[in-house]
């Protein structure tokens, strides 16, 4: 490498570390709630201050301990295929579908992987919906990366480096963003007993660059959210669930 090019490289990795530190004093900051897609009606949802999603419904009278098992079908894209214009404005928009669908495994095999090592035990994994299984059938509705990580991935960075790439998004107003919207089901009935939606910024965080993937940011959001529904489906009446805290150090 040229000592042009490592002095370029130095510059932006300084220049990334300067709006970090700005940028960290606003990291609390939760991504604003999605209007929503259509996949859940946003309209019967209510922010529950005890629970770590923007918005949720739950059917009145449902006894949650009848209820055994937990299938988790397929994550539905076609909400965010359909009204996502992301990828026409950028370089990566030929692998629109391809990414969600990537993603969208992702998220459903972490799912199930929290369920079945909750230290808890209280849920089954099943394979098919019906009577004591609840079936949660969930939409991913937005997937959006930050621009800093999209120009990271177009260039080479040095071995090693670490950069608060997303606290220099928000300093700069380009964020990622992901969403959801979910649907609890009484795998009997048929009846929905309960809804959900939560939009979440990218964390805050020291990216390892040799890792670095253009969702690499969406599948930490990911992690925690498979943790979050299985404490919410584990809750028991009074207890809170809180969201999970705004910067991490990413290990890949």
């Amino acid at each position: 490498m040229s000592l042009a090019t490592t002095s370029r490289l130095t510059s932006l990795f300084v220049l990334l570390m300067i709006f970090a530190l700005a940028g960290c004093q606003s990291s609390s900051m939760r991504a604003a709630p999605a209007a929503g897609t259509g996949f859940v009606p946003m309209s019967e949802l209510a922010p529950n201050p005890d629970l770590p999603f923007n918005k949720a419904w739950f059917k009145a009278g449902v006894d949650f301990s009848s209820y055994h098992s937990v299938y988790v079908p397929g994550v539905n894209t076609h909400y965010m295929l359909q009204g996502s214009s992301w990828w026409q404005s950028k370089i990566h928009g030929d692998q629109m579908q391809q990414d969600a669908q990537t993603v969208a495994a992702y998220m459903r095999q972490h799912l199930i992987d929290a369920i079945k090592n909750d230290p808890k035990k209280r849920f089954q994994v099943a394979d098919a919906a019906g009577p004591g299984v609840l079936v949660l059938d969930v939409a991913l509705t937005e997937l959006v990366p930050s621009d800093p990580v999209v120009a990271a991935l177009t260039m080479a960075a040095p071995y090693g480096s670490g950069i608060a790439v997303e606290a220099a998004a928000r300093k700069a107003g380009d964020v990622a963003t992901v969403a959801f919207e979910a649907r609890l089901i009484d795998g009997g009935t048929g009846d929905t007993i309960a809804m959900f939606a939560d939009r979440e910024t990218a964390k805050a965080a020291y990216i390892d660059f040799n890792a670095l993937t253009w969702y690499s940011e969406a599948h930490v959001i990911i992690g925690e959210w498979s943790t979050q529904f299985v404490a919410v489906l584990e809750r028991q009446p009074g207890e809170v669930v809180k969201p999970a805290p705004s910067f991490s150090i990413l290990a890949w």
